[in-house]
């Protein structure tokens, strides 16, 4: 039911989704965490989705570095982000983020359309590979290794 004058009011989604942004916008990791690390992997989720969709390429690969542990403190803002750069590369190519690739914890990045990355010219390639391990996993070891990565999550949520 809407409150006010004929405005639905906002569901939880949306709340947390549009401060999520502003903190990124901010560049703002211990705020993000005051979101992330309270609320379900299936919902963080759907906050990720709706930041995804509302940000700059900049402001989106700064988001990976924080995903990727790159940056767990405003400190961490000054020093580099490999992963946040290899993101908004990625990205500046048409790579869609949390389906051709994702930033996982401990400073990794994980790209699941090996396809679409081995369709990019060969320098690009090399480029990415000069500065990166590409290792290529068969996608039963990719989804496994996905699954262990949100059971782990999950763990850590429920403590």
């Amino acid at each position: 039911m809407g409150k006010g004058f004929g405005k639905p009011s906002k569901s939880k989604l949306d709340i947390l989704a549009e401060s999520a942004i502003h903190y990124c916008q901010q560049r703002s990791p211990e705020k993000l965490d005051s979101i992330f690390d309270y609320e379900s992997p299936e919902f963080n989720h759907k906050i990720c989705s709706k930041v995804i969709a509302a940000l700059d390429i900049d402001t989106l690969s700064w988001f990976c570095s924080y995903l990727a542990s790159e940056i767990n403190y405003t400190e961490d803002n000054n020093k580099p982000h490999p992963i946040g750069e290899l993101s908004g590369f990625l990205i500046s190519l048409g790579f869609e983020l949390f389906e051709d690739f994702t930033p996982y914890p401990g400073r990794r990045l994980v790209i699941a359309n090996t396809e679409k990355f081995q369709s990019l010219p060969q320098e690009i390639q090399d480029k990415v590979n000069q500065f990166f391990i590409v290792k290529p996993t068969p996608s039963e070891e990719s989804q496994e290794i996905n699954d262990a990565i949100l059971e782990k999550l999950e763990t850590a949520n429920l403590n």
